[in-house]
């Protein structure tokens, strides 16, 4: 069964089953970002559907890994900073606490990356590949459904805050990952440089995770900047 079997091979860089998973998040992004008065209007529905999306995920996520791989430590954990994410997430549609935005919107950068270079990611017809697409896609656009619904914007202490959590996660799959065979983070299978020994591996990954996070905080900040001023603009021509 080439839907269900943990054999089944993974997909490649630009093959039909990444460019299937490009456009759903293209589609799903232009959609949120098109209907946001729609959005905005509906938000309790909205967070409801992407809850019960969210939970329905795990289930088949960890059935998976349960009946398939009989559970191996060494990939079932929710320890892959997307799992993570999608943690964070179910907490805020549940909670409707804010606060937690300002992690996962910076974890889930991760969720860009393997969209851009997936690495060890199953078909779009396996089920894995099916609770990838749905784990990542929502990682991706709950933050901006916070931003139109909920009205939630990056700070700058949430920049820091949510780097030295990934610190602290860093830290414990490194040092995890080597008494159960673990792979999380990709330490294991990285996606690049492998042959880079881990004392020049590690700082420029955590190096690199510094400015993308910084970055992202100042891309947004500089976003919300502008629109500001555009809709003041609106309201000033409209008056």
């Amino acid at each position: 069964m080439s839907w269900w079997s943990e054999d089944t091979a993974y997909i490649q860089i630009l093959s039909i089953d990444h460019i299937i998973y490009l456009f759903i998040l293209a589609i799903s992004l232009a959609v949120l970002i098109l209907y946001r008065n729609k959005v905005k209007r509906n938000r309790k529905q909205i967070a409801a559907c992407f809850l019960i999306l969210s939970i329905l995920q795990q289930i088949l996520l960890y059935s998976w890994y349960i009946f398939e791989t009989g559970f191996d430590v060494s990939e079932s954990l929710p320890l892959q900073i997307c799992r993570i994410s999608t943690l964070l997430g179910i907490w805020f549609l549940v909670t409707k606490n804010i606060k937690v935005l300002e992690i996962m919107f910076y974890f889930g950068l991760f969720a860009y990356g393997s969209f851009l270079y997936p690495s060890r990611i199953h078909p779009v017809y396996h089920v894995m590949g099916i609770s990838f697409v749905v784990n990542h896609v929502i990682t991706i656009l709950l933050p901006y459904f916070g931003y139109i619904a909920y009205q939630w914007r990056p700070k700058f202490k949430g920049f820091l805050k949510a780097y030295l959590l990934f610190l602290v996660y860093f830290a414990f799959v490194y040092v995890l990952n080597p008494f159960i065979d673990g792979n999380y983070f990709y330490l294991k299978y990285r996606p690049f440089f492998n042959e880079w020994p881990n004392y020049i591996y590690v700082p420029v990954v955590l190096i690199v995770v510094f400015i993308g996070f910084y970055l992202a905080f100042v891309v947004v900040r500089s976003a919300y900047r502008i629109s500001s001023k555009q809709e003041k603009m609106d309201e000033r021509f409209s008056g």
